[in-house]
C-alpha cells in the first residue's frame, strides 16, 4: 500500500543481508521479539535479504550473534538518512523551503481558462466578457468570487441561460448553457404571412385569416409561404394587408441511423497486476515508481489522491496511481436479432426527443443493412403536425 510505503520512508529503513546456517531460527527470533521484517528474499542457501526499520535493526545485532548469523547493511533508505545528509547543507534546505513557498504562491493563480458548452455564442465573446467581470489568466484564485462572476456574466451575455465555473488547481473551467430561442410571435395588429417551419407534404390547410397558397399534396420546404397576408381581389383597387393565422398540417419525416458491431471484444483478467506512481504538480507529471508495463494487452484503472498533509487544501499537487491489469482478449459473435432490437430501441428513443408532443405518429419503418462486421439501422418516422409559423410582412 502507498500509505505503508510513505510511513516506512518517513521513519526510515535499511535493506540488510543475513548470512548464516540458521536463517530460519533467526527469522523466528525476530518474530518473537516483535521485529518486523518485510520483502524477505532468499539469495542463496546461506543468505537472505530483507527490509527492516531503523529501531528494529539495532536489536538485530544482538539476535544475530545468538543465532550464529552475520548481518550487514546493503542500502539505507528513508527520511532520517536523507535529513542526516542534508543537515550540514543548510543552503539546500533554505532553497527547498523557498521553493515550496514559491510553489504555493504560484499555485494560487489561475493560468488557464477553458470554455465548454457554447454553440452560438463564440468563445472569444465569452472570454472578453469574463475579462470584463474580473475572470482572466493571472488572477489570484482566492480573490475570485465565483457566484458574483457567474451572475455578472449572465448580465453581460443575454444569450446565456446558465453559467457554472469550477476551479481545479491552476485551471478554471467555465461551462455555459445557451438560451433556446422562442419562436417569434407577431402582434395581431401587424400584417403577416404563414410560412413552413420545416419540410413536409401538405395534408390540410385551415386559413382562418389570409389566403392559402398551397393545397393538399404539395411538397414544401422550410421557409416556404403557406398562407399569405396580402389579399388581392378584383373589386379592391389596392392589396389588403392582414394578420394571417390558422393551422397547416403536413406529413413530416424524422430520420435516424444507428450502428452496432456484430462481434464483441471480451477481456478476461489473468490476475497479473502492475502499478505505476506519478506525482502531478500543476500540469507537470513526474514518475516516482513502477517502470515499464510488462503486459501487451491490459486495462487501466486510475486513482488520484492528494497527499495527506494537503488533503483539505486546494493545492495542485496530486499522487496518481495507475493499476494495469493484464487481460486475454477474445472475440464473441453477437446475436443478430438482439442487435436489431437494440438499434430499433435506440433509434426510437432518439427520434422521440425531436418529435413534438402534440404531433400524431402515422407510420414508422426501419431498414437494416450490414457492411463488413457492422449492422446499420436506418429508421424513418412519419408524423402529422402543424408546421405553421408566422412571419411579419415587410411593407
Amino acid at each position: 500500500m502507498l500509505i505503508l510505503r510513505l510511513w516506512n520512508y518517513m521513519r526510515g529503513y535499511v535493506i540488510i543481508k543475513i548470512e548464516g546456517l540458521s536463517l530460519e531460527k533467526f527469522i523466528n527470533a525476530c518474530v518473537q521479539k516483535g521485529i518486523y521484517l518485510w520483502e524477505i528474499k532468499r539469495i542463496n542457501y546461506t543468505t537472505i535479504e530483507a527490509k527492516v526499520g531503523i529501531k528494529g535493526f539495532k536489536v538485530l545485532k544482538r539476535l544475530s550473534r545468538k543465532c550464529g548469523c552475520r548481518v550487514y547493511i546493503s542500502e539505507k533508505n528513508g527520511y532520517p538518512f536523507w535529513a542526516h545528509k542534508v543537515k550540514k547543507r543548510k543552503m539546500l534546505l533554505i532553497g527547498a523551503f523557498f521553493s515550496c513557498i514559491l510553489l504555493m504562491i504560484a499555485s494560487s493563480f489561475i493560468y488557464s481558462i477553458s470554455i465548454v458548452g457554447n454553440d452560438k455564442v463564440s468563445k472569444e465573446e465569452i472570454a472578453d466578457a469574463l475579462n470584463k467581470v474580473g475572470m482572466k489568466a493571472g488572477v489570484n484564485r482566492y480573490f475570485v468570487d465565483i457566484r458574483d462572476i457567474e451572475n455578472r456574466l449572465l448580465m453581460e451575455l443575454h444569450d446565456l441561460a446558465w453559467v457554472g465555473i469550477e476551479l481545479k488547481g491552476v485551471y478554471a473551467k467555465v461551462e455555459v448553457v445557451e438560451k433556446v430561442p422562442i419562436p417569434e410571435r407577431v402582434d395581431k395588429d401587424i400584417p403577416c404571412d404563414i410560412i413552413a417551419a420545416k419540410n413536409g407534404v401538405i395534408e390540410k390547410v385551415i386559413a382562418r385569416n389570409g389566403d392559402a397558397v398551397v393545397k393538399k399534396g404539395d411538397i414544401v420546404s422550410k421557409g416556404d409561404k403557406l398562407v399569405t397576408g396580402v389579399i388581392t381581389r378584383e373589386n379592391l383597387p389596392n392589396p389588403l394587408y392582414v394578420h394571417s393565422y390558422g393551422e397547416v398540417y403536413a406529413k413530416t419525416y424524422y430520420e435516424a441511423t444507428k450502428s452496432m458491431p456484430t462481434v464483441e471484444l471480451k477481456q478476461e483478467p489473468t490476475g497479473e497486476k502492475h502499478k505505476k506512481y506519478m506525482l502531478r504538480i500543476g500540469s507537470m507529471e513526474l514518475s516516482i515508481g513502477g517502470g515499464e508495463i510488462p503486459f501487451t494487452t491490459y486495462i487501466t484503472e486510475k486513482s488520484i489522491k492528494a497527499p495527506f498533509f494537503w488533503r483539505n487544501k486546494d493545492f495542485p499537487v496530486e499522487i496518481i496511481v495507475e493499476e494495469y491489469l493484464e487481460v486475454n482478449e477474445t472475440q464473441v459473435d453477437l446475436n443478430i436479432d438482439e442487435i436489431k432490437k437494440v438499434l430499433h430501441s435506440d433509434s426510437v428513443q432518439e427520434l422521440m426527443k425531436e418529435i413534438p408532443a402534440e404531433a400524431e405518429i402515422l407510420n414508422s419503418t426501419i431498414d437494416f443493412y450490414q457492411v463488413e462486421d457492422i449492422i446499420y439501422g436506418n429508421m424513418i418516422i412519419e408524423v402529422l403536425e402543424d408546421i405553421a409559423e408566422q412571419k411579419k410582412i415587410d411593407l
